[in-house]
This record gives C-alpha cells, structure tokens and sequence, in this order.
C-alpha cells in the first residue's frame, strides 16, 4: 500500500509542483484554502484547511505518514497584510508541528525553507547550514519576510529536538521553473524582454546575489528527504541542524547578470528576431551592492550531496534557458533552435 504524503499548501507554486511530482510514487493530501489547478489522480486528494485552524490541521493531516509544509504569505503581500503573514506563517507553522507531535502516525515533517534567513547585503565567508540568520542584512522588502522564515525554522527545530520523530527544512534558493510566481525578477525580465520591452534593473540592487535553485531540484530532493524519514533511514540527532539542508546552486549570480542570461537567451532562442535592451532604472537610492560582493563567498553544497545523494544542481542560466524557450514556443509561436 502507498504511503500518504500530506502537503500544506499544496497548491502553491512548489506545493502543487511537489504534489505533482510525489504523486507518481505517494498518496498525496493537497491541504489549502484554495483548490489546486487539477487533480491530476486517485492518488491526489484535496482537502480545504486553514492552517491559522489548528482543529482543521489535525483533522487534514490524521491520515498521513509525513507531512511538508509549503504555505507561505509572500513578498509582497506579507509587507501588505503583516497579520495574515503572522497568522499562515508563524502560527500556521506552530500548528502544523503540533498536529505532527500529537500524531503517532506521523513519521515527520519537512518545511519548505528559504536562503533569505542568511541575508543579502555583506555576504561573505563559507555559505552553508552554519552559516546563521541575519534579517537586517537584507532589503526592506524581504525584511519581514526572512524574519517569519526565521521563526518557522527556530519552530521547526525546537520540535525536532523535544520529539522523537524527524522535523527537517530545506532551505531553497529562488525557484525557477515553469509557474514561478510573476513578481520575480526573473519572471518579470523575462515577460518584458519576450514583449521586446526593455529588461530593468535597478541600479541600487543590480550587484545584489541570487542564490537559485530549479523547481525539478526542488522536487527531487524533497522526494529523497521524504524517502528516508519514511524508510526510517535518518538517525536522530541531539542537535537539530542535523536535519536542515540548503539547496540551491552552488554558483550565485548578481541580478544584472540575471538581466544579461535573459537577453542572451532570447537574442539566440529567437534568431535575433527579439532583442531587448537593458535600461537600469535609477531611483535615487543609494547602492547597496558591489560587484566586488560575489568574490567574498563561497557556497558548500556538501550537505545536500551527503544527505539527499544529489551530485549536481541545474545551473540558472540552463533554467532561464528552457523557460524562456518554453515561453517563446507557447507565446510566439516561433521555431526555437
């Protein structure tokens, strides 16, 4: 008999991407306020739950084996609606690790967590699960943001530690794929350089690093992590870093290199019949970033290799290349090489 996977959140962008992928091999529960775009299966259930409920958590989840927490209030909304972003983010995650805990039948959970704990401004020295939270080393936008991803993992870990079960995060780089939302930069310089408009970074963050990882990554090593807790193939640890893992791609990128990968592709994907500009926007502020900055750091994906068996990453540039090839055949209907 399939094992029963349930995903909170499961129809946002990574939730429904690892409900879609998992479903191959799991039972999937989608638990959501919203159903997904399709039920792709017998083997994909979906089920209303607000997780600010924590009867509805406990109800959802009573039948599953492992749990992945993927809800998440975003930028902006998050800096748009504080409390709703406390509410999912902060006390949602509460109630899910408490459902976990009072559940025998659960063998663990596995959060969804993000590489903005780390911060972005004055990145330097070994990046890896050592590496340590700094909110204020970051934009203002993401600010609030990186905090409630702090906590979720400082919740996370504290259950992970007073349980005898498997409470883990993999913390992700940016996702790239095929229904990223549409306010990322990536998203955002892709649409405007297909329209032929011109692809605009601002100059006060165009030297700011990006740390990214592709949504099939983000699906395969969710897969392997959900494997070994439901195999009984992780130890317990006394300390809770044991069970985090970063996944991203191991080289970063400033956002106007990000801006320059975007052109390149849709210069070569299209014959040159589309070639946007790069205008750099100035809006007064001041810079925040050098280019000097990506000489400081380095990135270890040890961990992830050890841990989830994943040797090599797809790298950005080979994402931005198949999303905009994609795009161009759904949107233009132009032959790509």
């Amino acid at each position: 008999m399939k094992q029963r996977i349930g995903i909170v959140g499961g129809s946002g962008y990574i939730g429904y991407s690892l409900s879609r992928h998992l479903s191959t091999r799991y039972k999937i529960k989608c638990l959501d306020i919203i159903k997904p775009r399709e039920l792709l299966n017998g083997d994909l259930e979906f089920m209303h739950c607000d997780i600010r409920n924590p009867e509805e958590v406990k109800r959802g989840l009573k039948d599953v084996d492992l749990v992945i927490h993927s809800a998440i209030v975003q930028i902006p909304l998050i800096n748009e609606e504080k409390r709703l972003g406390y509410e999912v983010n902060i006390l949602g995650t509460q109630n899910i690790c408490e459902a976990v805990f009072g559940n025998a039948k659960i063998k663990g959970m596995i959060l969804a967590g993000s590489w903005h704990t780390m911060g972005e401004k004055e990145l330097s020295g070994i990046i890896d699960e050592e590496f340590g939270f700094r909110p204020d080393k970051i934009e203002n936008r993401a600010r609030l943001y990186a905090l409630s991803k702090i906590v979720q993992e400082v919740i996370v870990r504290f259950y992970d530690e007073m349980s005898d079960r498997i409470y883990g995060v993999i913390r992700l780089g940016t996702v790239l794929g095929e229904g990223m939302p549409q306010k990322t930069a990536a998203n955002i310089f892709i649409e405007r350089g297909l329209k032929g408009e011109s692809i605009t970074p601002y100059k006060h963050s165009m030297y700011r690093l990006m740390l990214y990882v592709d949504i099939s990554d983000v699906c395969r090593s969710f897969e392997n992590y959900a494997s070994m807790i439901l195999n009984n193939k992780m130890k317990k640890s006394e300390n809770s870093l044991a069970n985090i893992v970063n996944v991203f791609y191991p080289e970063p990128i400033t956002i106007i290199e990000l801006a320059e990968t975007v052109r390149d592709e849709i210069v070569k994907i299209t014959n040159s019949r589309i070639n946007p500009k790069i205008e750099i926007l100035d809006l007064g502020m001041p810079q925040m970033f050098t280019e000097e900055d990506k000489k400081q750091l380095k990135v270890n994906v040890d961990k992830m290799k050890r841990l989830l068996g994943i040797e090599q990453l797809k790298s950005p540039e080979q994402s931005i290349k198949e999303l905009i090839r994609l795009k161009v055949i759904k949107q233009h209907n132009i032959e790509s090489e």
